[in-house]
């Protein structure tokens, strides 16, 4: 009777350790709504475009042009990185003013009326004299988001800066630069392009109006040109010298001279900031944690010589939803960067252990308390933490670490035994915990030996109006604010296709990838991890009472951000008694990038 009723506790005990591992795999998708616009490829472009994702806008250096051409009127397409199933598609109006938050994106995306035409690659877009074209990326189900593209022309700005030209060529390159200028702006005002097929000439005659600007400018240019330097007309050398004076060349040197508009270091509430030029991004990620990131002194900031910012040094600001700090030199030439602040999460070097237990227990979670699959490894130089999936008596236990408690309403261990009672172990768990950041990334060391196994490494934000999931009101709602997932059975992610992923690395010398996520505000990236999870499970497949109602609605990704949840697991599916038993997931030097 004893040595039954001990394989009966035996099996209880290697039933409830996989919960939490991660999710499930469902399909339950109609028509997508996914209309993520990642990045346009152009044959004219200089290196990758500028990508500002929560802007909506994307600026494109153009090449050097040929000498038969006076400027750039129209870019080919070469390709198109967006949602499956949407299209991409030409604004047909001019838009008055561009908002920079994203309700008035998705509202000005609405109203706006877009061609029939769907821009295909191969295909030409013409440049208007403004440089700005419009563009919709329409959904599957009809749903729209605009996305405003500025093209940098380079033989313009040669225009613009030369003291050699006529004061009329003058006149018409300071145009030129005028509209470049305020392009740059995302608030101008811009007319939209035209598509030509990709048989179609650059300049035919059926060009958008402001295709034909650009034209007859580039036309009015050549004419003038042609007056100066006609071969049978004379002019007298000091009439020339004089009208060069009347022109003030020595302005134009000026302009040459003064500094472009730059922020070259900065402070937030006493910590150096990490200024990415490329990016146009400011981030301090080392404040002291849930610090109120809404009123945070900006300390310090240098900027390029003569040039003035829209902030001041000592005014407080709301850096954790982020600052459009505009810096404009004397030239009113300007440039605009996000500047971000946030904090990590305590322990999240993974270097601090009690017994097998990550430190702050506060923050970080596993099943440890039923079998140990999750602990301390040392390697090299590296301290982490190593999660290894088990299995006993024909039954998984996948390795978890988690923001998240592990069964706080003390449910029996012959109860969590019955597969019938608890169909998904992460009912058993209370995931997330308070958080107000809004990071931009998540980058994390990892190795993964997954013998064909696959392994969740993901974090989701959250807006909840409730605290903690085990109190968990009828009427509480959790929303999702934003998230991020890696699931792959390799760990060099040449498995699955993740679309969250921005990089992962060669191993170093511990054997350790980087793996960097990208997290998506709004809507999950179409083709995400998300998509066959449990995430957004809002019924309890059990019916025990003490069963946590973890599941998420999806949020617009504007809400304010209450919770943390953070995932790693040796088995992706082993909250449903699936894995591969010595499958190893190996963390370390987890960290927020603002």
């Amino acid at each position: 009777m004893m040595k039954n009723n001990w394989i009966i506790l035996c099996s209880a005990i290697f039933l409830t350790v996989f919960f939490g591992a991660c999710t499930a795999d469902y399909d339950t998708f109609g028509t997508s709504d996914y209309r993520v616009l990642s990045e346009i490829t152009l044959a004219e472009q200089d290196g990758s475009p500028a990508v500002y994702s929560d802007g909506h806008r994307m600026e494109f250096d153009l090449v050097a042009l040929p000498e038969s051409l006076e400027t750039w009127d129209s870019v080919t397409v070469e390709a198109i990185d967006m949602s499956h199933f949407a299209s991409l598609r030409l604004v047909d109006e001019k838009i008055e003013e561009f908002p920079t938050d994203s309700v008035g994106l998705d509202s000005l995306a609405e109203k706006v009326s877009v061609s029939e035409d769907v821009i295909k690659v191969g295909e030409k877009i013409a440049i208007p004299s403004s440089h700005v074209v419009y563009v919709v990326v329409v959904s599957e189900s009809g749903k729209k988001a605009i996305w405003q593209l500025y093209f940098n022309i380079p033989e313009v700005e040669q225009k613009s800066s030369s003291s050699e030209k006529s004061s009329s060529s003058k006149k018409q390159s300071s145009s030129s630069a005028s509209s470049s200028s305020s392009a740059k702006n995302v608030s101008s005002s811009s007319a939209g392009g035209k598509v030509f097929s990709s048989s179609s000439a650059s300049k035919s005659d059926d060009s958008s109006s402001s295709a034909a600007a650009v034209t007859s400018s580039s036309s009015s240019s050549k004419e003038e040109s042609h007056d100066i330097e006609d071969p049978g007309k004379t002019e007298d050398p000091g009439e020339t010298e004089n009208a060069s004076e009347t022109e003030k060349p020595g302005e134009t040197e000026e302009h040459r001279d003064v500094p472009a508009p730059e922020i070259i270091a900065l402070s937030i509430a006493g910590r150096s900031a990490v200024v990415d030029a490329e990016r146009k991004v400011i981030h301090v990620d080392n404040l002291d944690f849930r610090t109120d990131l809404t009123s945070l002194e900006l300390s310090d900031m240098e900027l390029s010589e003569g040039a003035t910012a829209n902030v001041a040094v000592g005014e407080s600001y709301d850096f954790g939803a982020g600052v459009q700090v505009t810096v404009t030199n004397a030239n009113d030439e300007s440039e605009t960067y996000t500047v971000k602040a946030g904090y990590q999460l305590p322990g999240s070097n993974f270097n601090t252990w009690k017994g097998d237990d990550v430190t702050p227990d506060s923050v970080w979670g596993n099943a440890n308390t039923i079998l140990t699959t999750t602990e301390k490894m040392t390697s090299g130089s590296m301290i982490g933490a190593k999660i290894q999936t088990s299995s006993a008596l024909t039954k998984t236990a996948s390795g978890s670490l988690y923001t998240a408690v592990f069964n706080p309403k003390g449910v029996g261990t012959l109860s969590m035994a019955s597969s019938s009672t608890w169909p998904d172990g992460n009912e058993l768990l209370d995931f997330g915990k308070p958080f107000n950041a809004r990071p931009e990334f998540m980058e994390v060391k990892f190795s993964y030996e997954g013998k064909g196994d696959s392994c969740d490494i993901y974090i989701l934000l959250e807006n909840r109006t409730g605290d903690k999931n085990a109190n968990r009101k009828s009427s509480d709602v959790n929303k999702l604010v934003a998230s991020a997932w890696f699931r792959s059975t390799k760990a060099d992610n040449s498995g699955r296709e993740n679309p969250d992923v921005v990089n992962v690395s060669e191993p170093d010398e511990n054997g350790m990838r980087t793996l960097l996520l990208k997290l998506k505000y709004g809507e999950p990236l179409a083709g995400s991890p998300i998509e066959n999870s449990s995430t957004f499970d809002t019924r309890l497949k059990s019916s025990n009472k003490a069963a946590i109602n973890n599941g998420l609605v999806q949020g617009t990704g504007d809400e304010p951000v209450t919770h943390i949840r953070v995932v790693f697991a040796s088995s992706a599916d082993g909250n449903h008694y699936k894995g591969t038993k010595g499958a190893i997931l190996v963390i370390d030097e987890m960290k927020l990038i603002y």
